[in-house]
């Protein structure tokens, strides 16, 4: 609230009872003499605007909401009388000096003629109510100040909360796969060092990569280059007894999806789509339907079982937390048995996400 705003106020205020003054002569027949009239009245504002810095002073000094509240009240009525007594006794002054300036009449007839306490008693009530008004105005803009920063704050709280919850969820998938990888590391020092040695080096690039990746979102043929060198420690590991078919769309291969999305899954599929004396086949796909981007990631293994139904592993889990936290309800995990005339026929996770094509 600004000095020159309160003033403007005062001199609009000013113009307004001025041009009051003027249609009430017209309208009572009287004769308009515009000159006095604004002496009187514009005067009267224009003082009020010459102590426009007070009264904000004032009003900063004594916020509306400090505390005792009868402190405040009684400050804010000590300024308003007392401004209002200076505000009367500079325009009774001025009205003298013009008066006298105007000749005809000496000083003391110019004293005499605005000694009357009337306009006194007016000056002080309208004094104290346009005071009034500029307390209210400001507090009502500071009020607002506050909630607008309180709410800037909340939504920059709720912000911050959200990609703590993310990056926890993420910090759970990391330790997850490190975890697996070094099992099957371990496995493998026993049977060929040197493939070990290999699954080792790329273990160490890729927590290389998820170390140093900070964004929640990465376009898809980022995301599957991870997936690649995760799949070829896994077919260290498990040598042609894994087969991995990926078929990706050309117009999604640029869509933004959350960081370490598939790589979890893919592990689920591996580890759960085994079927004794056939490889593990894998197939992961990815599409565009109109606005959404839809990824199936399918094993044919022995399908969900009750008990896999009733408690998610870490990453179909996470995987539901994560989508929740960034998309919502735009955002769908649907995990399913496929079935064939001979019984079930491998499991399948369809994912559904709002599509959003990476800047190129």
């Amino acid at each position: 609230m600004r000095v020159s705003r309160v003033v403007a106020l005062a001199l609009v205020v000013g113009t307004f009872f001025v041009t009051q003054e003027v249609l009430t002569d017209l309208a009572s027949g009287k004769p308009v003499d515009v000159i006095n009239d604004v002496e009187v009245v514009f005067l009267f504002w224009s003082a009020w605007a010459g102590l426009t810095p007070a009264v904000l002073a004032v009003v900063r000094r004594w916020p509306l909401d400090l505390k005792p509240a009868y402190r405040t009240v009684l400050a804010h009525a000590a300024a308003a009388v007392f401004l209002s007594a200076v505000q009367c006794a500079i325009t009774r002054c001025v009205r003298v000096i013009i008066l006298y300036a105007r000749g005809g009449i000496d000083i003391h007839d110019a004293v005499r003629r605005n000694a009357s306490l009337t306009p006194f008693v007016w000056g002080i009530f309208t004094g104290m109510f346009f005071y009034a008004v500029v307390v209210m105005v400001y507090a009502a803009l500071r009020f607002r100040a506050l909630y607008d920063a309180e709410r800037v704050s909340a939504a920059a709280l709720e912000g911050e909360l959200a990609r703590s919850k993310l990056d926890a969820l993420r910090s759970q998938l990391r330790p997850h796969f490190l975890f697996n990888t070094l099992n099957a590391i371990s496995v493998l020092m026993a049977e060929d060092i040197e493939k070990a040695q290999q699954m080792m080096l790329r273990l160490s690039a890729l927590l290389r990569r998820t170390l140093d990746e900070v964004a929640q979102e990465v376009p898809l043929h980022q995301e599957l280059s991870f997936v690649n060198d995760y799949l070829e420690i896994q077919r260290g590991r498990f040598g042609s007894q894994l087969v991995v078919r990926l078929t990706i769309a050309p117009d999604a291969a640029a869509a933004h999806v959350p960081v370490f999305l598939l790589q979890p899954l893919l592990e689920n599929a591996i580890e759960h789509g085994r079927s004794d004396g056939r490889p593990t086949t894998i197939e992961l796909s990815a599409s565009r339907s109109a606005g959404t981007l839809e990824i199936s990631i399918v094993d044919h293994g022995p399908g969900v079982t009750e008990a896999a139904n009733l408690h998610e592993r870490v990453g179909l889990g996470n995987t539901r937390a994560r989508l929740r936290h960034l998309y919502g309800a735009s955002a769908a995990v649907q995990l399913r048995t496929l079935t064939s005339s001979g019984g079930p026929a491998g499991t399948c996770v369809d994912i559904t996400i709002p599509f959003r094509a990476a800047a190129r």
